[in-house]
């Protein structure tokens, strides 16, 4: 499976080197399916198995956060809008407030 998407601020620009790490929601705790770093043009890309988010046979139940270059703030959690999916790919095209950045 994969997860992509694209990190820009609010006017539009790319944002680069920004640590974007992915994750299944469970109840006890949650699984991290993979860390990379935005590209110059703002994209990621993530890329797992099922190993990795169950030993069931269940769909992953996705979101990601987005910290800044160091990977110690955090800009951006889809935490609360979870997606349940059962897609090969799931895309991510995410606007961060230039105040965030700061």
């Amino acid at each position: 499976m994969r997860l992509t998407g694209r990190v820009v601020d609010d006017p539009g620009r790319p944002l680069a080197d920004l640590t974007v790490r992915a994750y299944d929601k469970d109840i006890v705790f949650d699984d991290e399916l993979g860390t990379t770093t935005t590209g110059a043009d703002g994209t990621f890309r993530i890329d797992f198995t099922e190993l990795q988010y169950t030993m069931s046979a269940r769909d992953p139940d996705l979101y990601i956060r987005i910290f800044d270059s160091s990977g110690d703030k955090l800009l951006f959690s889809s935490e609360s809008e979870i997606r349940r999916t059962k897609t090969i790919e799931e895309h991510y095209d995410v606007a961060i407030p230039r105040s965030m950045l700061s």
